[in-house]
């Protein structure tokens, strides 16, 4: 009996330290849960460039305003909010929220005729919308007045005008260009001192155009022609962008680590495309 007693005791005390260890373990799994199950959201993004009513100009970067307005009441439709560069870097920095559906509208070079069609097409929707600029650009259209849809970019008091639907973004200052170097990327043979003084100096005579406009200071580089590099990445990651738009066709995931913000997706849109096809393609849905 006594036996008996003892083996019955001891397994009531293992079976009691048994729970408490997985207790334990339970407890210590909620702790790190966070760690390595990190929340993310799937950010679809749009790249527009230029938007013309001329059929004879519409292209692979050019469409029409009855285009982009089929686009954007579909993204409505299908229950898409836009957000803005300063919506993820407050979702990855801050612990904001995202909408349910969020997706990001981007219109690059910044054309004039974004101000004449995208802004009112988006203004009456509510929709918000990233615009990046070619620094030479606007300042040379700034200096001369110049507005004409074909061919004139975006004067500094039009960005001004736009501030509550676009937010503005570095497209380098005068590096959108396909020659001898591919966007802002180092040439071969190039010194690396020289390419990285080049693009340093590149990037900030933008941002002091910007800046000096009395507009926000951009957080993210748009990479003409999507060309990026590790070494531009590192420069432009040290000069204090949080955030690097690409050409690559890809939905983003997008988590709390901030280095997932770096060269993100987009999906270019042409004409000669449904708003069907295209929405189908670029939102990833099945």
């Amino acid at each position: 009996m006594r036996l008996g007693f003892r083996h019955t005791a001891f397994q009531a005390v293992c079976t009691v330290l048994v729970l408490c260890f997985a207790l334990g373990l339970l407890e210590r799994a909620d702790t790190v849960q966070p760690v390595f199950g990190e929340d993310s959201v799937r950010v679809p993004i749009l790249m527009y460039h230029s938007i013309l009513k001329d059929s004879a100009r519409q292209g692979k970067y050019v469409i029409s305003p009855a285009v982009l307005a089929a686009d954007l009441d579909a993204l409505q439709a299908k229950g898409y909010t836009a957000i803005t560069v300063s919506n993820l870097l407050a979702y990855v920095q801050d612990g904001a929220d995202l909408p349910e559906k969020p997706v990001m509208i981007t219109f690059d070079d910044g054309y004039y005729n974004n101000y004449i069609y995208a802004y009112p097409l988006l203004k009456q929707r509510g929709m918000k919308a990233v615009v990046s600029i070619i620094g030479s650009q606007t300042a040379l259209f700034t200096d001369n007045g110049e507005e004409n849809a074909y061919w004139s970019h975006l004067r500094l008091d039009r960005l001004r005008e736009m501030q509550d639907v676009f937010e503005v973004q570095n497209h380098s200052w005068n590096l959108h260009e396909y020659g001898e170097r591919r966007g802002c990327l180092r040439r071969r043979g190039e010194d690396e001192m020289r390419y990285e003084t080049l693009l340093r100096e590149d990037t900030e005579q933008t941002q002091t155009l910007i800046t000096d406009a009395g507009l926000p200071a951009p957080t993210c580089y748009t990479y003409p022609f999507g060309a990026c590099s590790k070494e531009s990445e590192t420069l432009l990651k040290s000069m204090g962008f949080r955030c690097t738009l690409g050409c690559e066709e890809r939905v983003n995931t997008v988590t709390r680590n901030p280095d997932c913000l770096f060269e993100l997706g987009r999906f270019n849109r042409p004409a000669g495309q449904s708003t069907e096809s295209f929405l189908h393609r670029a939102l990833g849905e099945d």
